[in-house]
């Protein structure tokens, strides 16, 4: 059979690119800030929902990477979490976790 030259060769659909780590927390700390709808979110809530985030999804990596991650993940929260609810809170990490893919 000859070799048909009208057409490109088949190339491999490109997946979705990988979310960073910082994004990686911030997306499973908005997971389970809805999961726990504990009402109103604070600081210390918040804190606790990061650092249990880190914890779950970094666990495996070097330390140097862990706090990295971490401190971006911190560092692109927006201030003003007092008087937000869970769920509120949530979508606002979601949201700050796609900008930083």
């Amino acid at each position: 059979m000859p070799e048909r030259i009208d057409q490109p060769p088949e190339q491999p659909t490109p997946g979705q690119p990988v979310p960073s780590y910082a994004a990686q927390v911030l997306t499973t700390a908005a997971a389970e800030l809805k999961r726990t709808n504990a009402g109103l979110a604070t600081e210390a809530l918040l804190r606790r929902t990061i650092n249990s985030a880190v914890a779950a999804r970094l666990h495996h990596l070097p330390a140097a990477v862990v706090r990295k991650a971490a401190a971006r993940a911190w560092a692109a929260i927006p201030a003003g979490v007092a008087g937000n609810s869970t769920s509120f809170q949530a979508a606002v990490l979601r949201g700050v976790a796609r900008g930083l893919r």
